[in-house]
């Protein structure tokens, strides 16, 4: 009978430990999930933050909207692209080597975009609409 106990007892015991340790495992990959999502999201902010300083649209109209369409890490060369569509229609891409470091424009078309030549009369971000890659 207490033999019997005893193995029980094993059994509940290891049972336990590997519910516990289930279950910090799965908190752990839940919580470096949440801090790579707000990382990412701290990096589109900067992306969005560098093309509102940087350019404006080259018709002169206000900017609406940005949304972030691509966010990745093209591992091949090592580097980050990110892309943004502004104002629902005109796209501009940005690179960097790693997150947090300069920010390089790559690609956009002249007809669209413009370097801000008076960087004081950049617009306010409150004033635009941003959608993030998710």
């Amino acid at each position: 009978m207490k033999k019997q106990q005893n193995k029980r007892r094993k059994l509940i015991g290891i049972v336990a430990l590997i519910a516990i340790l289930g279950g910090v495992i799965t908190m752990n990959w839940l919580n470096d999930e949440r801090l790579k999502k707000e990382k990412y999201r701290q990096e589109q902010d900067r992306v969005i933050n560098y093309l509102v300083e940087h350019y404006e649209l080259a018709n002169g109209d206000d900017i609406k909207t940005i949304e972030v369409t691509e966010f990745q890490q093209i591992k091949i060369v090592d580097f980050w692209s990110i892309t943004t569509k502004v104002n629902g229609k005109y796209k501009i891409s940005f690179t960097e080597d790693q997150l947090g470091e300069e920010i390089t424009t790559s690609n956009y078309s002249p007809k669209e975009f413009k370097v801000q030549e008076d960087t004081d009369n950049k617009q306010n971000l409150s004033d635009i609409e941003l959608i993030y890659y998710d």
